[in-house]
């Protein structure tokens, strides 16, 4: 794997110290430097090449709305078009938007966790061509027991199922969800379920997520009165073809739930039980 230089700019040294801990927890051999504003992350991007930027919006000095601005607008700079991360508490959509506008490359609300943060990271050194896809395939086995028990490679194929922490068998259902990402809306068939993942079949020639991309899925289950709905947050951890050959038909997209509070695991667990009916 090529190595890669991070610079993480926050006001807040704990915040700080836990996206450098994060980042090196997962990719050790990285150099990572930090800036407390965005004027001394100015200097930094002035005198050195940096992969990747996480930065928090609001920030003494110069906020980090402007230092990607300055970054965007200055063509004498070698960092101009870098991967810039913004990592922020202004959720709304209007600050996205503005974001996006001076040309923002990803977007993370806090708070957040590590896995989201990561996945946020990998997604762009992919991008970047700085992790190839045979080193990600490495990084997917090696994490987690991805899905509840194995690889990557044997999650689907298993006749066992997913395997996790709250059930010892995802359920085989039967039953359609929607995955949204982006301005997307993709029908999938639902083929595992529990209250932590997903697995769904998607057919070829339609938009399909990409590998850490975060999206939402939408369930129905029942009709009339007795119909329960829920959207749910998560990450895209799995990919792959339903067989092994070049021209499979469907792809099977793994995702992992994230932030589910106690009431949507408790509809979610009520979805489950009316699919596997």
């Amino acid at each position: 794997m090529k190595t890669a230089r991070i610079l993480v700019v926050d006001d807040a040294k704990f915040t700080r110290d836990l996206m450098v801990k994060a980042v090196k927890a997962e990719y050790p051999q990285f150099e990572v430097e930090t800036a407390q504003d965005g004027r001394k992350a100015q200097k930094l991007l002035e005198i050195g090449r940096f992969d990747l930027v996480l930065c928090d919006w609001e920030m003494p000095e110069m906020s980090g709305i402007e230092l990607l601005t300055w970054l965007r607008e200055n063509e004498e700079s070698r960092n101009k078009d870098v991967p810039f991360i913004m990592v922020t508490s202004l959720g709304d959509k209007e600050y996205v938007v503005e974001a996006a506008q001076h040309g923002v490359t990803d977007y993370i609300t806090k708070p957040f966790n590590n896995d989201q943060l990561v996945n946020k990271v990998t997604k762009q050194l992919v991008k970047s061509e700085i992790i190839s896809r045979e080193e990600l395939a490495e990084i997917m086995n090696r994490r987690t027991r991805v899905m509840g028990g194995g690889t990557t490679a044997n999650v689907l194929t298993s006749k066992q199922g997913m395997q996790t922490a709250s059930m010892q068998a995802g359920r085989r259902v039967r039953g359609k969800a929607m995955l949204m990402f982006g301005e997307n809306k993709l029908p999938v068939v639902i083929r595992e379920l529990n209250t932590q993942e997903v697995v769904v079949m998607a057919k070829r020639g339609q938009a399909i997520p990409e590998l850490f991309e975060e999206l939402s899925v939408g369930f129905i289950a029942g009709q009339g009165e007795q119909q329960m709905r829920l959207t749910a947050n998560g990450s895209v951890v799995l990919m792959q073809a339903q067989e092994k050959r070049t021209n499979a038909e469907a792809v099977y997209v793994g995702v992992r739930f994230t932030d589910m509070d106690q009431k949507s695991g408790q509809l979610l667990s009520k979805i489950i039980a009316r699919l596997s009916s």
